[in-house]
């Protein structure tokens, strides 16, 4: 275990643009946000989405276990395999798919199939250059769409306006598109007073 902490820490220190040593600004307790972390509950079915129709790139994936894991899990006689995701060479805003193996205290709740945002929800938040392409094969795939591409803020005086799109993952956890600078389209605007 000791042996694999150490890899994990020697692989994100020597990485060029390594946020895990940057500073907590002046007048703050915690730093800007390294990562979000999700515990699914099939990480190969959460790589088909966050890599390969998303499109991030598998950083770190290994697989721990040991008494130190499961004190901080609150486990006991579990395993994790963790994933970790990025896009570019960023070490801050990644996203990790983590799943705990063996853990069968009890059945895991259903994943969240509401198609509205309700209390509780959390949502990670991507840019993306191609909002129409993911949304279809999200279509395609049978996730859960909360709501298709859409002018949310319309500005008249823009040439072009910026859409956003949601959806839910296998776990019920929200995901949130937005695309700059794309033509206005013209059936998502209101009409004009």
């Amino acid at each position: 275990m000791k042996i694999v902490l150490f890899a994990l820490i020697v692989l994100v220190s020597n990485f060029p643009t390594a946020g895990y040593g940057q500073e907590i600004p002046e007048g703050f307790s915690v730093s800007p946000m390294n990562r979000a972390t999700i515990f699914v509950r099939n990480l190969d079915e959460s790589l088909r989405l966050y890599r390969d129709l998303l499109g991030l790139r598998v950083l770190i994936d290994l697989r721990t276990d040991g008494d130190e894991i499961n004190e901080i899990m609150g486990t006991q006689g579990s395993a994790l395999r963790a994933v970790i995701l990025q896009s570019g060479d960023s070490l801050l805003g990644n996203i990790g798919i983590y799943e705990i193996i063996g853990d069968d205290r009890t059945a895991l709740s259903p994943p969240s199939v509401y198609a509205n945002i309700v209390t509780g929800d959390v949502a990670v938040v991507f840019l993306t250059n191609d909002i129409d392409g993911i949304t279809n094969q999200l279509r395609n795939e049978g996730y859960l769409l909360i709501s298709p591409p859409m002018v949310l803020y319309a500005r008249e005086d823009a040439q072009v306006q910026d859409r956003e799109m949601l959806f839910r993952d296998r776990d019920g956890v929200l995901v949130n598109l937005i695309e700059f600078g794309n033509p206005r389209p013209e059936w998502s605007m209101p009409a004009s007073e």
